[in-house]
């Protein structure tokens, strides 16, 4: 009886040791399966966001031609050599400016409305092939009309990249690396224009037209080989190449992610979802507590002035004056505002989001209350070189905090707070929100400028910045705290009572 217990203890104890082994082999498969499909995913946003490197060079060559524009000494950069610069207008030297913000606005509506006629893919093609005749007619034109046309493409295709890029990038995998691919979406973006700025240092126009025109040759062969969006496959009845193009970033052994994965497309196959209108998509979202006013802050998020300046960045600093030249202090701030998501995620402080908002503004108030005060002492006393860091001091400050705050977090409170069914018609019409406001402050932008002066420009950004932050304290929710549940935390949920109840009755059956 004793070797029998023996022997009956040994087997049991190896069996419990062959079941750990093949947990832990099940747990390591799964892991590399969520490694590998990551990094497909961030690899697929990598390519998409290069259409948003040219979306930043095309803000950046509104600034370093409308400077140009008005530097007598512009033959020394080899650039905007026009025939009738002499003739030109101050409406006419602004609207090269604010043209492709409203063309991109227009573009957002139209776009949403032939998505599913067209698709992610040709339209993203067609975006790219926009952008290179656009930077072909900026380089070649020789009159005001060429160049108003070359900004309209470089609209369009503006319009069509921030429409489709964000949904087509939530489509490639997990939440949990959402913020990551997101990230990757708004560094692009912010590398555009230094890119652009710093090869406007260059001696020759074609030469900076060669890196402009690099990144949508790129995306133009990059989307050869993406796959088309599973959103517009599932809406046009192609499902199972739908399945076959999310699998690729999604975990196959994870059930929870299967079925996160097959909700998503059960809910983009819905008729209501596909036909769904961007007034009722609007008016239907569950949350209106939470979307208005986050579409009321799209507009301060441009009313602020972080990315409207950016059209004028060495005009503004020329008249800020300073230690280093504007086009090197204009360069310095991009490269801030390029690293700074990346910084912010590096040092990973546990701050939460409606905190961060308010207080990033309330600085960002601050720093252009100093930069105001630094121009108004310039303008009595004249040029100082005790100062002469003040205003890439100030405007470094307000455009990192820009970039971790305002420029990102509306979104990702609209994204979290709008149902997915609902989510792209909602986004749409934010993104035509935002880039109609952005046409309106760049067209205002240089009347102010002549009228009240830099300083008082910068004292007014400082009280719009106060109401702003006063506007989030007295009516946006706050969702460190708020009860209102976000869309990851409702999917999750769902998919995971789902996967309960197939376990139950499984068990049942059994």
């Amino acid at each position: 009886m004793g070797t029998a217990g023996k022997l009956e203890h040994q087997a049991s104890t190896r069996k419990m040791l062959s079941q750990q082994s093949s947990s832990d082999s099940v747990e390591r498969q799964k892991r590399c399966g969520a490694w590998a499909e990551k990094w497909i995913a961030v690899m697929y946003t990598v390519v998409a966001s290069l259409g948003y490197v040219s979306v930043g060079t095309m803000v950046a060559w509104s600034c370093n031609a409308f400077s140009k524009l008005h530097d007598s000494d512009a033959q020394r950069f080899g650039q905007l050599e026009l025939t009738d610069v002499e003739e030109l207008t101050q409406n006419q030297k602004t609207s090269l400016a604010a043209t492709p913000a409203l063309a991109a606005a227009v573009t957002s509506v139209v776009t949403y409305k032939l998505f599913y006629r067209v698709g992610t893919k040709l339209f993203m093609l067609t975006a790219a092939t926009l952008m290179i005749g656009a930077n072909f007619l900026l380089t070649f034109g020789s009159s005001f009309w060429f160049f108003s046309a070359g900004r309209i493409l470089a609209g369009i295709g503006a319009g069509i990249t921030v429409t489709l890029v964000p949904p087509y990038v939530d489509e490639f995998g997990s939440k949990q690396y959402k913020p990551l691919l997101d990230s990757i979406l708004y560094v692009q973006f912010a590398l555009g224009i230094l890119v652009q700025l710093m090869s406007d240092l260059l001696p020759f126009t074609e030469l900076a037209s060669v890196v402009g025109t690099t990144f949508p040759i790129f995306l133009f062969i990059g989307f050869l080989f993406l796959p088309e969006s599973a959103r517009y496959l599932c809406g046009t009845q192609q499902v199972n190449r739908a399945r076959s193009v999310l699998k690729r970033t999604h975990v196959a052994n994870d059930a929870l992610a299967a079925q996160i994965m097959e909700n998503s497309l059960a809910q983009w196959q819905q008729p209501a979802v596909v036909g769904c209108k961007l007034v009722s998509g609007l008016r239907k979202a569950q949350n209106p507590r939470l979307v208005a006013p986050v579409l009321m802050l799209v507009v301060f998020q441009q009313f602020v002035g972080g990315l409207p300046m950016m059209f004028y960045l060495s005009r503004i600093f020329t008249l800020t004056d300073g230690q280093y030249t504007p086009e090197w202090t204009a360069i310095y701030v991009a490269a801030i505002f390029a690293g700074a998501i990346p910084a912010w995620r590096l040092v990973n402080l546990k701050i939460g989001d409606y905190k961060l908002l308010v207080w990033s503004g309330l600085v960002m108030a601050g720093s252009m209350a100093v930069l105001g005060w630094h121009c108004h002492r310039q303008a009595i006393e004249g040029h100082s070189d005790e100062y002469g860091h003040v205003p890439l001091v100030c405007y470094g400050l307000f455009i990192f905090l820009y970039a971790i705050g305002f420029q990102r977090l509306p979104w990702k409170w609209l994204d979290n707070g709008v149902e997915d069914e609902r989510a792209f018609p909602v986004r749409t019409v934010a993104t035509c929100i935002s880039w109609t406001s952005l046409y309106l402050c760049v067209r205002i932008l240089p009347f102010l400028i002549g009228l009240i002066g830099v300083g008082w420009v910068f004292w007014n950004i400082t009280i719009v910045l106060v109401f702003a932050v006063l506007f989030v304290l007295l009516t946006v929710p706050n969702l460190d705290q708020s009860d209102i549940q976000s869309k990851t935390l409702a999917n999750c949920s769902s998919s995971s009572s789902s996967v309960s109840n197939m376990q139950i009755v499984m068990e049942d059956v059994v």
